[in-house]
């Protein structure tokens, strides 16, 4: 087959690249891995678990949960390499998983920027020409076998949007207030009656992974041991410190202090950029975080929502919103 079609919807963040399409039964699939890229020198033949080499423009990549944290990149930008390599790495899985991959697909993206740089039109232009790389014919290697595809359209959607748009009947004339905690990012979107309020978009930075790095800090301080990045993800799991098989009551208390802390201070910064938490009604959570700091959370926002599905809330809404341009398209046809 020749110029096949794809419309795929990917969630690039900072911790984990999400996708969603429909496959050939009409039937949304969705996948994730980890957004964890760096260069090698060479292919590795041994690959196990959530792992994949990539060979693009001549150089090796590895990207799975081979790698550290270290190796998560942490701009506010999406226009690296990494994620680059990990959009593509996105539309390889979903060709891969068709009956019969065809010589050159065409593909339509719906892919995520983070909130404040949706509002420069000039930065999105730049950001979907990366990804379509001129509209040339991309070749890449993915575990040595060769995928060729061309990106013939590219919406770029802003992160924040959850589950709006892919259930919108449930939202439909409310007025909502979107809270996504990222890795890097808590990000805050008022909606009305499903319209983004563009003056109501802010981000802080002081995502799970800002969290992360407080509770190492004050842990290894009080301890004087070196704590490693699982060891500080358990701890925030089971909000409890255990050192030598044992319970470390203060130190347990300190931690949810802090969390609380945290939370208090993405909440401050909210308001004094006017996002009405008090006055919302409608409060829904989405993203790694809310999951992770649910009880934290609903402390201080008791009618909040966390979504069923926090993690891929956004990148299921883009592909509603990807499919609702392409019925529109052809209908103009």
């Amino acid at each position: 087959m020749l110029n096949q079609h794809y419309f795929i919807a990917i969630d690039s963040g900072k911790s984990y690249t999400k996708y969603a399409f429909r496959n050939e039964e009409n039937m949304i699939e969705k996948g994730r891995f980890p957004t964890k890229v760096a260069e090698v020198n060479s292919s590795f033949s041994d690959l196990t678990g959530k792992n994949e080499m990539i060979l693009y423009n001549g150089k090796h990549y590895l990207v799975g949960e081979m790698l550290s944290d270290e190796n998560s990149n942490y701009d506010l930008t999406k226009q690296t390499i990494d994620h680059l390599l990990c959009i593509y790495l996105a539309i390889v899985k979903v060709l891969d998983k068709s009956d019969s991959i065809p010589a050159l697909a065409n593909i339509h993206l719906a892919v995520n920027t983070p909130l404040l740089l949706y509002k420069n039109e000039k930065l999105k232009k730049e950001f979907e020409n990366f990804i379509k790389q001129d509209g040339n014919v991309i070749g890449i290697e993915i575990n040595n076998k060769p995928f060729s595809f061309k990106i013939s359209t590219v919406s770029i959607l802003p992160e924040c949007i959850g589950p709006l748009y892919y259930n919108t009947s449930s939202f439909r004339d409310k007025r909502l207030l979107i809270m996504d905690f990222g890795s890097l990012n808590v990000s805050f979107l008022e909606m009305n009656n499903l319209i983004p309020q563009y003056d109501r978009m802010v981000t802080a930075t002081a995502g799970v992974n800002i969290l992360r790095a407080k509770l190492t800090e004050m842990l290894t301080s009080k301890h004087g041991i070196a704590l490693f990045d699982d060891d500080v993800e358990q701890i925030l799991k089971t909000k409890t410190v255990n050192l030598f098989g044992e319970k470390q009551e203060e130190s347990t208390k300190l931690v949810k202090t802090l969390i609380q802390e945290h939370i208090r201070q993405i909440m401050n910064y909210a308001k004094s950029r006017k996002i009405s938490i008090n006055s919302i009604d409608n409060i829904i959570l989405v993203g790694g975080g809310s999951i992770l700091l649910k009880s934290e959370l609903l402390e201080q926002l008791p009618s909040a929502l966390v979504y069923p599905d926090a993690h891929f809330s956004n990148v299921l809404s883009f592909l509603r919103i990807l499919e609702a341009k392409q019925h529109e398209r052809r209908t103009k046809t």
